[in-house]
């Protein structure tokens, strides 16, 4: 009886800020099996969002990100591009961007959408990543970073032998530079592929030499796939491979607004095995294939008071949202300038 309460005592206790704002124990965050760290030892279990910066008047995030934050988040998704997309994507403007979202108590991952579902695109974005002047921001947040390297790079056309081949040239050119922060790998299939996470994610971790790999599936399973299912399986496969796996993108609804992904489901196993989530989007810049994925709408988008139907749902009123289940970083807290 008395081993039951000191347990759970000390679960308790390690989840608490009294636990995170120790000295670190790493550099960065990063895995250590299935689990997620940040730099001092406590867990970093996401909780969080995706916007599309990049696109926005405020794509800095100076208004944008401070109301995200309100929800409890603690970690932010951002869409950015290379300067070849985009001219507002230079390493200034990123290195303001990854320290507003640090400033607001977010760990920020940055990920370049230029090669969404195109395969060939992927060297040219590690390109970006690996400019002198782009590492030198990537060193500056590193401790607090979440690298996601590609959103969604290649089609359903794309095979594990390629997968494999093309992730770990990556890798390599990644750390030749001198990054330890985590890489964040999408899958293939437009992000959809977990089999092909599942095939190769322990062989791209072995080949890291920092064993710092985070894969992340979309989940844009419609239910007529059987996706309750699809999910559950999916999930517990990567659990018993012990694959530090992250829902990088989900809402309740996909192209067309077809109201048929299993979110709930998502939510409830994403819990139930202490996975990190990113729901997609915030909605200060709207999807234009779906305006119903957008999370904030109406003369409020974009804000906190803004959150309305399944974001208002998600963020707050779900047991499973994210103020019910985030977790912050008193570690991060601690270090906010």
């Amino acid at each position: 009886m008395h081993t039951y309460f000191l347990t759970l005592f000390l679960s308790a206790f390690l989840l608490t800020g009294c636990y995170n704002t120790r000295e670190p124990q790493h550099n960065t965050i990063y895995v250590d099996g299935k689990n997620i760290f940040d730099a001092s030892g406590a867990p970093l279990i996401m909780r969080g969002v995706n916007e599309m910066f990049i696109w926005s008047d405020d794509f800095l995030g100076d208004t944008i990100i401070p109301e995200i934050a309100k929800t409890g988040a603690n970690a932010l998704r951002i869409v950015w591009l290379t300067e070849a997309s985009n001219a507002k994507a230079s390493p200034e403007n990123l290195d303001l961007i990854l320290q507003n979202t640090i400033n607001s108590g977010l760990f920020p991952m940055p990920e370049l959408h230029d090669a969404t579902g195109k395969w060939d695109k992927l060297d040219s974005l590690v390109d970006y990543w690996t400019r002198p002047d782009v590492v030198e921001v990537l060193k500056k947040h590193e401790e607090y970073l979440l690298l996601n390297i590609a959103n969604e790079c290649g089609g359903h056309e794309i095979k594990s032998d390629q997968f494999l081949q093309g992730y770990k040239k990556a890798i390599d050119r990644l750390r030749a530079v001198g990054l330890q922060c985590p890489l964040v790998i999408d899958a293939s299939g437009w992000g959809q592929d977990l089999d092909i996470l599942l095939e190769t994610g322990p062989e791209l971790l072995q080949h890291d030499p920092e064993h710092n790999l985070i894969f992340s599936v979309h989940m844009w399973w419609p239910a007529e796939d059987g996706s309750k299912q699809r999910i559950i399986h999916g999930i517990e496969q990567s659990v018993a491979l012990n694959l530090p796996l992250i829902v990088g993108e989900f809402a309740p609804m996909g192209v067309g607004c077809a109201r048929s992904i299993d979110h709930i489901t998502i939510m409830e196993q994403c819990q139930k095995h202490e996975m990190g989530w990113l729901a997609w989007s915030w909605g200060a810049v709207g999807n234009g294939d779906c305006e119903e994925m957008d999370m904030t709408r109406g003369d409020r988008r974009g804000t906190f008071e803004g959150l309305t139907d399944w974001g208002l749902e998600v963020s707050i009123n779900h047991p499973l949202s994210i103020q019910n289940t985030s977790i912050r970083s008193g570690y991060l807290k601690s270090k906010i300038k």
